[in-house]
C-alpha cells in the first residue's frame, strides 16, 4: 500500500540497512536547512559532502525530467532537484542505495555518496542558462524525494527495450 510510505524519511527507515545520522525536523519546510545548513541559503555555488546527511541520484536530463513530472502529477513528494552539465540530481535520504531485495538502481543512474558535490546558489535557476542550476526547490524547504518512488519512475524511464531477434537464435 503506497500510503505506508508517507515521507521519504519513513520510506528510508523501512529500507534494510538504513541508518540516519541526523534527526530530521518535525516541520518539513526546515528539512533542507537542517540537512544542508548555510549551503541551502548561499547565493553562490557551494561544495558539500554527500553521504552523511543526504545522498544524490544522478541521471540524464530526459529521464530525470520525465521522472520528476511523473511523480509530481501523482502527488508523490519530490524534493529539490538541480542540474549540472546536463545531469539531473535528486536528493535522497542517506543509504537509499539499499533498496528492497531484488531491486537495484537502473544502470543509467549514478548513486552519489561519500563524495563532495557542488550545489547551485539559491537563486540560480534554469532561466540563467548556467551549467549548474536548480530545477526545483519547491515546496520550500523540502529536500528529499521518496527514493522507492524515484527508483520506480527512473526504472520505467530508463528501461532499454528488448532487442529484436534476427531469427538466427536457436
Amino acid at each position: 500500500m503506497l500510503s505506508t510510505l508517507a515521507t521519504p524519511a519513513a520510506a528510508a527507515e523501512r529500507m534494510p540497512g538504513h541508518t540516519r545520522t541526523r534527526p530530521l525536523p518535525l516541520d518539513p519546510s526546515e528539512e533542507a536547512l537542517t540537512v544542508l545548513g548555510p549551503a541551502w541559503r548561499s547565493p553562490t555555488a557551494t561544495t558539500v559532502l554527500a553521504g552523511e546527511a543526504f545522498d544524490l541520484v544522478r541521471v540524464a536530463e530526459t529521464p530525470g525530467r520525465l521522472a520528476l513530472d511523473y511523480l509530481q502529477r501523482r502527488g508523490i513528494r519530490c524534493g529539490a532537484v538541480f542540474m549540472e552539465y546536463g545531469s539531473w540530481h535528486f536528493f535522497v535520504p542517506p543509504n537509499s542505495a539499499v533498496l528492497p531485495p531484488g531491486t537495484d538502481w537502473p544502470q543509467a543512474v549514478t548513486y552519489l555518496t561519500g563524495q563532495h558535490v557542488t550545489i547551485p546558489g539559491r537563486g540560480t535557476r534554469t532561466a540563467d542558462q548556467a551549467p549548474l542550476h536548480w530545477i526545483t526547490r519547491d515546496p520550500a524547504g523540502h529536500l528529499f524525494t521518496a527514493p522507492i518512488f524515484l527508483w520506480a519512475a527512473l526504472r520505467a524511464f530508463t528501461a532499454t527495450p528488448d532487442l529484436p531477434t534476427t531469427g538466427n537464435a536457436k
